[in-house]
């Protein structure tokens, strides 16, 4: 600005819900852009025409100023919908926010455990209006929902006297302790009528869920156990990718109006946008609000390794550090954060194996590729192997399409076997394919997986000098799932050899690839 130019100041502050996450950008009269920030941004400008604009959680405010003189302009930021029943999001409802608080500090199923922490689930509709025209027979939302204990064996079904819910007002809610520990959301899926669609079906889904534990060492804590709250929002099903998840201490249960949930939100929405930002406000409060509200410790922690921000590296040293006495050492998040960090600050990976997949998909995703060059990482055989070609990509937390729900009432038998390999390969089989009846219908299926489909394209593409590596690092699922697969292939090839839907890479010069690489 020419020194003869008069300059008038121009402040633009976003006021409302999530304003700190409210992206303001303000451009000149040829729409150049000048300047960029979070919640408020000072400017001292020539007088003239700007023009401004809000975004915030995919919506846009476009606002024109002239400066004339000094001007405070604010925006109020759009409504906001969320899963998280609060005040003042525009989706929540008394009918909604009452039971949701109620139902967090009583629980809807007894178990026998005399310590632990807990499990709150509450799934809902935006409001009375959706359900009465998503749901006119007034099915209940836990329809498909299982939870599972660390085994994957089931532990309750949400239906019946395990659940409380109002199928009018359309809201249903889930309260149990539980001991510390990993669990399974489980959902079967969904197919719809003809009046509905098949563009509307859903297929089978599970989420880890954690229950977590202070370390004893931790002082002043108003309770060392945790209860881990889900909020899920449903259209015609369930709207996985609006889920959100919180931590609060055991005892104290769901607050509707509480600002850490707020900020929690809010940060979960940048993150699921693939926008790795901290406003410093925000950034601040994190540090010291996981003491009392851990998800926004994992969230910055997360989001932080995620970017390519390098300016608070002690903070977030020390973040990861506190975690691990907030949430327990040997949780799958803490160790998938250590890997995370590991990557982020280019330090050798630490020595942790996980088997179970963490609650985050960021996560898992950097176990993954960690266990390229490290496949001690990831234990061999576990769950969390199993399901790393398997992950759905939608939402920042953790899900994959599952293996088939374990029959409640079934008694499994273990036996030995004279063949293990064998036995073994089979067992891995029917984890991607399901049951086949015949080894013609196992062949069929192999084909229907990506994993399949997609090694078999770089095998016809890649040279004949290729390791079970170099495929890891090309399909990003660890070595041991490459090898696994390529077993799958060779025991039925001769299967899939004479099925119709046979690709054209499969042919004996790839099988020899194949072979040559075991």
């Amino acid at each position: 600005m020419n020194s003869s130019t008069p300059g008038f100041k121009l402040s633009v502050t976003a006021v409302g819900v999530m304003s700190d996450f409210a992206h303001i950008t303000v451009y000149n009269g040829v729409l150049e852009d000048i300047a960029r920030g979070y919640e408020q941004l000072n400017l001292t400008l020539p007088p003239g025409l700007y023009s401004i604009t809000l975004k915030l959680d995919g919506n846009i405010i476009k606002e024109h100023v002239r400066l004339t003189e000094d001007t405070h302009y604010e925006i109020p930021t759009p409504p906001v919908y969320s899963s998280l029943v609060a005040d003042r999001f525009e989706s929540s409802h008394e009918y909604y926010i009452h039971n949701a608080e109620r139902y967090s500090r009583e629980t809807t199923v007894q178990i026998d455990t005399t310590e632990g922490g807990a499990i709150f689930l509450f799934f809902r509709y935006t409001d009375i209006d959706k359900r009465k025209e998503l749901n006119t027979g007034q099915h209940s939302l836990g329809e498909g929902f299982s939870l599972l204990d660390a085994n994957r064996k089931v532990l309750f079904q949400l239906q019946g006297n395990n659940i409380s819910e109002d199928t009018d007002t359309g809201w249903m809610a889930f309260h149990a302790a539980l001991p510390v520990g990993i669990y399974y959301l489980h959902y079967s899926g969904h197919q719809f009528g003809e009046d509905i669609g098949s563009d509307h079906d859903l297929p089978p889904r599970e989420i880890p869920l954690q229950v977590f534990k202070s370390s004893d060492k931790l002082q002043g804590l108003p309770d060392k156990y945790w209860q881990t709250q889900v909020f899920l929002t449903f259209g015609y099903g369930p709207i996985f990718p609006s889920m959100s998840i919180f931590i609060a201490p055991r005892k104290q249960g769901f607050i509707n109006n509480d600002e850490n949930n707020y900020r929690i939100d809010g940060l979960r929405h940048k993150f699921h946008n693939g926008v790795f930002i901290l406003p410093e406000k925000v950034l601040l409060e994190f540090e010291q609000g996981q003491w009392a509200a851990p998800m926004k410790g994992l969230l910055a922690a997360y989001v932080y390794f995620s970017s390519p921000e390098t300016n608070n590296e002690l903070l977030f040293k020390n973040v990861t550090q506190d975690l691990r006495d907030l949430l327990g050492a040997d949780t799958p998040d803490v160790k998938a954060l250590q890997v995370l960090a590991a990557q982020y600050y280019h330090e050798q990976v630490p020595g942790v194996t996980l088997n179970q997949p963490c609650m985050f998909l960021a996560g898992v995703r950097a176990v993954i590729r960690a266990s390229i060059k490290h496949p001690e990482v990831i234990e061999d055989d576990s769950l969390l192997e199993d399901i790393a070609d398997k992950l759905y990509c939608d939402m920042v937390w953790t899900s994959y399409i599952p293996a088939p729900l374990p029959e409640i009432h079934a008694q499994t038998e273990t036996t030995a076997s004279g063949d293990s390999l064998t036995s073994t390969i089979y067992n891995a089989v029917e984890k991607i394919i399901g049951n086949g009846s015949s080894p013609e219908e196992i062949g069929e299926r192999l084909l229907k997986s990506q994993t399949v489909s997609t090694l078999l394209y770089y095998i016809e593409k890649l040279d004949d000098d290729v390791d079970i590596n170099d495929l890891a690092n090309k399909l990003q699922i660890p070595p041991n799932v490459v090898r696994k697969t390529i077993n799958h292939i060779l025991k039925f090839s001769d299967s899939i050899k004479d099925t119709e839907s046979k690709p054209d890479q499969f042919n004996s010069s790839n099988i020899n690839k194949l072979k040559s690489i075991q």
